[in-house]
């Protein structure tokens, strides 16, 4: 049944006790169904009566004769997005729904003059997509914005591709897991069998464009291989079958043939490491480096990488910076980070590369403003992602009761780096700051043990 939210009249009016009551029944409504009918909101019955008949007629059109309104890069994705459009993270295929965004001068009024009284000088988006850079011209920041002319014509969406990492990393000598990018389901079927799962080997196949290893599976020959990276293993015993779960998966593998497929060896037992630089005009300059938690896809991090004692983690550190050089030379500036595999043989081999806001960025800032000092050196960041939270005031006063608050003084303790604001508790993530391991270890479960004691 769809929730019904009763507005307390004119939002001019509202009290603080009113505003909280609205707040927490949209977000209650939001998180249960997803779904709510407003009431008392003001808006005349007859225009609300209208939209209805129109997007009715709209809907009820055929496909082609929808065709020319469908949202685009450059109608900044506003406007008809049809069946098949969106894809789910949850079942892994494609939504049966239809959509159509409607844009809103008035806002980019607003937001136009908010720039301008506060003369902001930078844009900084988690990924620069084309949307952002036509809002950023928009806005009159393009000026600005170092590397937009790159970001204008598409580069933002070329440095996030796995098929570029690998042609840039082939062509400045950066070892790689061995593999292919395929571009059809008998070349991909082909060199899975052939290279890989023929051999007794595992392999791992990947979307070209996702995050966090949401849009990576493994394949096995043998069942019992844990899916590091990924959000599941399938365990494929011959050729035929592999062919078959090629077929089936390709739309979801290829985001409708509209990508290739990323295909690598997937090397059983592995440490991921990541690093992460800043590219300016001078070139890049390293922000610091980890290694990443996975359970089974990316759900946190430890900085500084343990692996740094390895022999090869300084060649990783060379390869990250050799991976920089064409990025900086096409004219990106921002955000590089480098993802890496430590192997059970003690290889090193890169396997990744994003140009955006990584899941470290926000860590390296920590370590700089908050922890202070060489914080790579002489501290160990500790982070968990979703993790069950109580309300945030409670959570700042569990950490405070027992001693496990961040202090300012002694540069350890907890710190609550993203809290969902729900009046009720929910996800959230944390970072222990520790003086070394031990002590993060003994932090982290003390945490565990008082959030539990409070049913979180």
């Amino acid at each position: 049944m769809i929730s019904h939210v009763q507005l307390p009249g004119h939002a001019a009016g509202w009290t603080s006790k009113d505003r909280a009551a609205v707040a927490a029944g949209i977000g209650g409504d939001c998180r249960r169904t997803g779904f709510f009918f407003v009431h008392q909101h003001g808006i005349p019955a007859d225009l609300i009566q209208n939209v209805y008949v129109e997007t009715g007629q709209f809907y009820r059109l055929s496909s082609t004769e929808k065709r020319p309104y469908d949202a685009t890069e450059q109608s900044q994705f506003l406007g008809y997005r049809g069946l098949g459009r969106e894809r789910s993270r949850t079942h892994g295929g494609t939504e049966a729904c239809e959509q159509y965004r409607i844009g809103n001068p008035g806002f980019l009024a607003r937001l136009r003059r908010a720039v301008a009284a506060r003369d902001v000088q930078e844009v900084f988006p988690f990924h620069f997509d084309s949307t952002v850079t036509v809002l950023s011209r928009k806005l009159g920041l393009d000026t600005v914005t170092p590397g937009f002319g790159f970001l204008d014509q598409g580069g933002g969406r070329l440095l996030n591709s796995k098929a570029t990492f690998r042609a840039l990393a082939a062509g400045t000598g950066v070892a790689v897991p061995h593999g292919r990018v395929c571009s059809s389901q008998e070349e991909t079927a082909e060199f899975l069998w052939d290279e890989l799962l023929g051999q007794g080997r595992a392999a791992i196949v990947k979307q070209d464009f996702h995050v966090a290893g949401f849009g990576n599976e493994v394949i096995s020959p043998v069942a019992g291989v844990e899916p590091v990276g990924a959000l599941r293993t399938v365990v494929t015993a011959d050729r035929e079958e592999l062919t078959k779960y090629v077929a089936e998966r390709w739309n979801w593998l290829t985001d409708g043939e509209r990508s290739p497929v990323v295909v690598e060896h997937y090397h059983v037992g592995s440490l991921p490491l990541c690093a992460e630089f800043h590219v300016g005009e001078k070139g890049a300059e390293l922000a610091g480096h980890g290694a990443m938690r996975m359970a089974p896809v990316l759900n946190g991090h430890v900085w500084p990488a343990p692996a740094v004692e390895l022999e090869g983690f300084e060649e990783f550190m060379r390869s990250a910076q050799k991976l920089c050089a064409p990025i900086h030379a096409m004219g990106y500036r921002g955000v590089v980070s480098v993802d890496a595999i430590v192997t059970p043989e003690q290889n090193l081999l890169v396997n990744e590369f994003n140009c955006r806001v990584s899941g470290s960025t926000h860590a390296y800032h920590i370590g700089e403003h908050v922890v202070g000092g060489n914080y790579l050196t002489e501290r160990i960041l500790v982070e968990q992602r979703r993790c069950t939270f109580p309300t945030f005031t409670t959570a700042v006063r569990i950490l405070a009761e027992n001693g496990l608050a961040y202090d300012h003084a002694t540069r350890t303790g907890v710190l609550v780096a993203v809290e969902d604001g729900s009046d009720a508790g929910g996800f959230g993530e944390y970072c222990v700051v520790a003086e070394n391991a031990e002590q993060a270890e003994q932090l982290e479960a003390a945490l565990t043990r008082v959030f539990a004691a409070h049913g979180k």
